[in-house]
């Protein structure tokens, strides 16, 4: 009898059964040792990362350093590196409140609108109809708002 190869990485033989319910449709796969073990790390990873989650970030407090979100807000400091995952989404909207945006531009970028990937689609919904008098337009409306200069 010849034996099934993991129908993930399709490399090792297959040891395990894994079954998938996705709304309601159950899929059964046969895997080897090795996905199973990622496949477990990850789930594991997901549900450490719910139950943090589910614990508003006033009450959190960071593993490594015992850093809190009052701490924070009382030096504007965090305590080590684990507390930027401890405490990612209270960041995010507060660095999106202090900056207007997440992505960093560098020190000498000028701040681009948020409203720039509107544009850029609006640009490329123009160039697909062949409307390019105007697709010229809103490329130079773009580049004055990136701080370039008009030709």
């Amino acid at each position: 009898m010849e034996k099934e190869l993991c129908q993930i990485c399709h490399h090792r033989i297959a040891e395990h059964r894994f079954v998938r319910i996705v709304g309601g449709v159950e899929t059964s796969y046969r895997i080897c040792s090795h996905c199973k073990a990622l496949m477990d790390n990850k789930y594991k990873e997901l549900q450490a990362e719910a139950a943090r989650k589910a614990v508003p970030p006033e009450r959190r407090v960071c593993p490594t350093c015992g850093s809190t979100l009052q701490s924070f807000s009382a030096t504007g400091l965090l305590g080590c590196e684990e507390c930027y995952h401890v405490f990612d989404d209270y960041l995010i909207e507060y660095i999106r409140g202090y900056h207007g945006a997440v992505t960093h531009v560098g020190m000498n970028a000028k701040a681009v609108p948020t409203d720039i990937e509107t544009l850029y689609r609006e640009l490329a919904d123009l160039v697909k109809k062949e409307e390019f008098e105007k697709a010229s337009l809103l490329k130079k409306k773009i580049k004055r708002l990136q701080g370039g200069v008009d030709d």
